[in-house]
């Protein structure tokens, strides 16, 4: 018989450290800088921001050994947030010799100015005895306090500890609590272990369709434990109906993982089944994997079957910048392909790259058409633009889960400079997802005053850190585009001029849907 195991699951940080650090930048000032010691904080700060320059290559300048240095003249200087990275670079080796003594310290002294990740991290290392003592009470106190300021990973570790008892007094209703606030996140681990908890009815009343609902979130985001507890749970119709397409398929997916159990339990539920049954559950298992890649990667499955090698294509977004097709979109979408399609609502059409510029992220491509016409927009100076200015943008976020209609998004301007004040940039609360890129970054009167580049990745420093980056995304400049498009003469005399008026807002939507066209890139 299939058994959900009740083994709390604890969430280990230092995965990647490129990720920590995106949330760290993420958030522009922890609680405890409040009350820290008085610190030159400009100079700290302009330090750990060269150190965040050298461990991410800007201008291709890449150099962990430097990134650490800087981190280190700025952690001196009493800087929490460079405190806090030092003591991870030291935890993995990256840029300093390992040394897990040191990343303590350095993380110490990050926690004690409450900077969340690194109490969460500190809080780690005192549960596995590495550069301290191992003390479960002492790794209790510090993922509680990062849990306290909402840290979702410590939320999940807390909730772990209280309810093995490990340091802590066994409190199973704690417990469930801590899960829940985590879970309430849409942090996977605490989701499963919520889940087991409402299975079981230990620590909350037994409600096993609510532990289905929580498995099921969990194992949409392919945690490979909720996985095998969502399809055992079906398997047995514990909380939903008996279905054993279903099980096999989640049972499946969680063995492709590794799973501990799933591959003998997915032996008992495929004794149960008819062989039509069996290879419906490996299609939708594999259909899930294709979704799930393609979610991260924009990978868009064309043909194929389960069994049978597929052609796939990634995804982006432009717009027509002239009426014989000249289109813009990001480089990044472009960089490795083949062959270039664009789609429209007139059809699919051929197109080439005409200019690339890898710096500012830009590629302007033509189409080859026969009669057609297409709708351009117009190019509006971005020099003009105001924090807070409400924009738009139009585009074809994940294809193959949202299908190929024009999606549209709207926010406002939260910064006239990007990531480390690049001017380059603006930062944008638009929500952008994968497919999004090259989007028209679109004002009020139906300019384009930028083009839709890159977001900082929610889910993955989620995963890695428990703590979401709220909403930063990043467009290119109108001012770049132009500068960009000078050197096409045949195409600058095309080029529209500035909607100068107030027009109605459903007719600016409109010509910006009419605009915009999925790219599509065979690689």
């Amino acid at each position: 018989m299939l058994f959900a195991t009740k083994r709390p699951s604890f969430c280990r940080p230092f995965a990647a450290l490129f990720l920590v650090c995106l949330t760290l930048l993420a958030n522009a000032q922890s609680p405890g800088e409040t009350t820290a010691p008085k610190i030159d904080r400009a100079e700290a700060e302009t330090q750990f921001k060269t150190g965040l320059s050298f461990l991410y290559g800007v201008a291709g300048k890449k150099n962990l050994e430097e990134a650490a240095r800087w981190f280190r003249f700025s952690a001196e200087k009493g800087y929490a947030k460079a405190q806090g990275i030092l003591g991870l670079c030291y935890h993995s080796g990256q840029g300093v010799t390992q040394n897990f003594t040191e990343a303590a310290k350095w993380l110490r002294k990050a926690a004690e100015q409450d900077d969340a990740i690194a109490q969460f991290s500190l809080g780690t290392l005192c549960a596995n005895g590495q550069g301290v003592t191992k003390d479960a009470a002492e790794a209790a106190k510090w993922y509680r306090k990062a849990a306290e300021q909402g840290h979702a990973a410590a939320q999940t570790n807390l909730g772990a500890v209280l309810q093995a008892g490990n340091g802590v007094e066994a409190d199973s209703s704690q417990a469930a609590t801590w899960y829940r606030k985590a879970a309430d996140q849409g942090f996977a681990l605490a989701q499963a272990n919520l889940g087991q908890m409402l299975a079981s009815g230990q620590g909350v009343i037994k409600d096993p369709a609510e532990a289905v609902k929580w498995y099921r979130k969990a194992a949409e985001q392919s945690d490979a434990t909720a996985q095998f507890l969502l399809g055992s749970a079906v398997f047995l119709g514990e909380g939903a109906p008996q279905d054993y397409v279903e099980a096999y398929k989640w049972i499946n997916l969680a063995a492709a993982q590794s799973h501990a159990a799933a591959a003998d339990h997915r032996l008992t539920v495929s004794e149960k089944m008819t062989p039509a049954q069996i290879a419906e559950a490996q299609r939708l298992s594999a259909l899930f994997s294709q979704r799930s890649k393609a979610s991260t990667t924009n990978s868009a499955i064309a043909g194929g079957t389960a069994t049978n090698a597929v052609a796939a294509f990634s995804t982006g977004t432009g717009f027509f910048l002239s009426d014989d097709g000249y289109l813009i979109t990001n480089f990044h979408v472009v960089s490795d392909a083949l062959r270039i399609e664009v789609r429209t609502r007139q059809g699919k059409f051929p197109a080439k790259l005409v200019k690339a510029d890898r710096a500012n992220d830009l590629a302007l491509l033509k189409v080859a058409r026969g009669t057609e016409l297409f709708r351009p927009l117009p190019l509006g100076p971005s020099r003009v633009v105001k924090l807070g200015d409400s924009v738009f943008t139009i585009g074809f976020p994940n294809t193959s889960v949202q299908g190929m209609e024009p999606k549209f998004t709207d926010g406002k301007i939260n910064g006239i400079f990007g990531m480390q004040d690049d001017p380059r940039h603006f930062q944008i609360s638009v929500a952008v997802q994968p497919g999004n890129s090259g989007g028209a970054l679109v004002d009020a009167r139906g300019n384009a005053i930028g083009i839709v580049t890159f977001r900082l990745d929610d889910l993955k420093t989620f995963r890695l850190t428990g703590s979401l980056p709220q909403n930063v995304n990043y467009a290119v400049k109108s001012a770049f585009v132009g500068a960009f498009l000078d050197a096409i003469p045949e195409l600058a005399s095309r080029l529209k001029e500035p909607n100068p008026g107030d027009p109605k807002y459903e007719d600016v939507v409109k010509a910006a849907q009419e605009a915009a066209a999925l790219v599509l890139v065979y690689q």
